[in-house]
């Protein structure tokens, strides 16, 4: 029988790179859906709140993280599903609960989307990254 010799030789530092460039991609993919999924709970008024995540959250996932964020005074608020009396500068909590008008507006909304969508966004984070890893 022949003897064959092979020499591998693997840049481990390339190959890292390569993984994690590929990986902020994908998770930039899915956290773009997963925001325009999200949006659809957003408690909707004026479409405030809403423009905020949209222009507050990462455009790009960097170092393996792809923050969503809504930076209104009452986001926190409708967040908890609190009613919010006064201005921002001097709110007061009511007893009272939130009753959204809109039939998807959720409190917790990014929470309940994870629950509805989160599959999806896990194909589509899994065909992000077997697309760009090739």
């Amino acid at each position: 029988m022949a003897k064959i010799k092979t020499r591998v030789t693997l840049c481990t530092p390339q190959a890292v790179a390569m993984i994690k460039a590929a990986n902020n991609a994908a998770l930039t993919d899915m956290g773009n859906q997963a925001l325009q999924d999200v949006s659809k709970h957003v408690p909707h008024d004026q479409g405030v709140l809403e423009g905020s995540g949209l222009s507050n959250s990462d455009t790009k996932a960097v170092n393996g993280k792809y923050i969503m964020r809504w930076s209104t005074p009452y986001a926190q608020y409708l967040w908890n599903g609190d009613v919010m009396y006064g201005n921002p500068t001097s709110r007061t909590y009511g007893p009272k609960r939130i009753s959204f008008t809109s039939a998807l507006a959720h409190e917790e909304w990014a929470k309940y989307a994870r629950e509805v969508y989160g599959e999806q966004w896990k194909k589509v984070y899994q065909a992000a990254l077997k697309r760009r890893i090739k």
